[in-house]
C-alpha cells in the first residue's frame, strides 16, 4: 500500500509518469553486514543465498510497482472513486484495515510546514537558490489591497485582538498539518475544522492570554472528537487518538513561529481568507439534499453550521484581522 501512495505522489509531481528506477530499494543496500566470529565459508554461502533472495524480492517489488502503475495510468488520481476501482480486492482490504487501525497516517510523508524554522540552531544554513525559491513558493500568497486599519476602525485596537490572533493561527496550524499543506484541495472540510478549533471564530470568544488562546484549540479538538460523527470527522473514531492536535508542544511551537513575523501572520490569514472564499463559492452549487446532510452532520458533531451568511461573516472578520496585522508596518 505504501507503494501505491508513492506511485500516486510521483505521478502527481512529474509529467513523465512512473519510472521504476525512481524508487529506492527500501534500504536493502546495507542488508549484508556480517557478524564477527562466523565461519567465512558458511558466511559466504549465506551471503550468496541472501543475495539471491533479496534479488528475487526486489524484482517482485518492481513487478508489483509496474502493475499498479499500469492500472493507474491515464486516470485522474484526484478522483478517489476511480482510483479505488482500480485497486485489487486485496489492496482495498489492506487499505480498509489501515483506516480501522488508525495506521493510515503512517503512509503519509512527513509534512514540513512553510513557517517552520530550525529550533535553537547555532549554525546558520544558507539555502541554495532552488531551496530558497521552493520555501518561498510554499508560503501562501499575501492578499493584495488590504484595507488600512484606520479606514475601517477609528478606535484604538482592543488588546484582545492580539490574543485572538494567537487562537486563530493556532487552529490554522493544526488544519495545515492535518491536510499536509493541501487544505485548498478540500476547502469546505478545512474550514469546518478551522472554525471548530478556533473559539474566536466559532463563538466570538475573546482571549486575554496567549497560552489560554493556544490551549483552547487543543480543548476544542478534544470536544469536537467526542461524538461519533465528530470522531469520524477527525479520524479518531475507535482509536482514542486526536489527529488534529499532535501534541501541545507542537501546537505551541507552531503558534509561536506563525506569530513570530508579520509576513507569517499575513500569509496565514490570507490562506484562511482564501479557504473561506473558496468554500463560499462552492456553497452556491450545493444541492438541497447535500446542504441538509451537512446541517445534520454539524449538529451531530458539535460543529457550527457554515451557511453562506456565516461564511461571509467569518471572511469579514479575517479581512479585519489582516488590516490589524498590516498596520504593524507603520507602528
Amino acid at each position: 500500500m505504501r507503494k501505491i501512495y508513492d506511485i500516486l505522489k510521483r505521478m502527481r509531481e512529474t509529467e513523465g509518469g512512473f519510472n521504476p528506477q525512481d524508487f529506492d530499494t527500501d534500504g536493502l543496500e546495507n542488508a549484508l553486514d556480517s557478524d564477527e566470529g562466523e565461519d567465512p565459508e558458511q558466511e559466504d554461502a549465506e551471503v550468496d543465498g541472501d543475495e539471491e533472495e533479496f534479488a528475487g524480492e526486489e524484482t517482485l517489488g518492481e513487478d508489483m510497482e509496474e502493475d499498479i502503475a499500469a492500472r493507474l495510468k491515464g486516470i485522474d488520481i484526484n478522483d478517489a472513486d476511480e482510483v479505488w476501482s482500480r485497486l485489487t480486492t486485496e489492496e482495498q482490504e489492506e487499505f480498509q484495515k489501515l483506516i480501522t487501525s488508525g495506521d493510515i497516517m503512517k503512509l503519509m510523508p512527513d509534512y514540513k510546514p512553510w513557517w517552520n524554522k530550525a529550533k535553537n540552531s547555532k549554525i546558520v544554513v544558507i539555502p541554495s537558490p532552488e531551496e530558497a525559491a521552493k520555501k518561498e513558493s510554499s508560503m501562501p500568497e499575501i492578499c493584495g489591497n488590504i484595507a488600512r486599519f484606520s479606514d475601517i476602525c477609528k478606535k484604538v485596537p482592543s488588546p484582545c485582538l492580539h490574543y485572538n490572533l494567537w487562537n486563530i493561527l493556532s487552529a490554522y496550524a493544526c488544519v495545515a498539518r492535518f491536510f499536509g499543506g493541501e487544505q485548498r484541495t478540500n476547502a469546505s472540510e478545512a474550514v469546518a475544522h478551522l472554525v471548530n478549533l478556533s473559539a474566536t471564530l466559532k463563538y466570538g470568544t475573546n482571549f486575554e492570554d496567549a497560552e489560554d488562546a493556544i490551549i483552547s484549540v487543543e480543548m476544542e479538538a478534544i470536544t469536537t472528537g467526542n461524538g461519533p460523527a465528530g470522531a469520524a470527522a477527525v479520524g479518531s473514531a475507535g482509536t482514542g487518538s486526536n489527529f488534529l492536535v499532535e501534541s501541545r508542544e507542537q501546537l505551541q511551537q507552531d503558534a509561536r513561529q506563525l506569530m513570530g513575523t508579520r509576513a507569517n501572520k499575513l500569509a496565514a490569514l490570507s490562506d484562511v481568507l482564501h479557504l473561506l472564499q473558496q468554500t463560499r463559492a462552492t456553497s452556491k452549487r450545493k444541492i438541497p439534499q447535500e446542504a441538509e446532510f451537512q446541517k445534520l452532520f454539524a449538529l451531530a458533531s458539535g460543529s457550527v453550521e457554515l451557511d453562506r451568511t456565516k461564511l461571509s461573516q467569518l471572511a469579514r472578520k479575517i479581512e479585519f484581522m489582516l488590516s490589524y496585522v498590516a498596520r504593524e508596518e507603520v507602528l
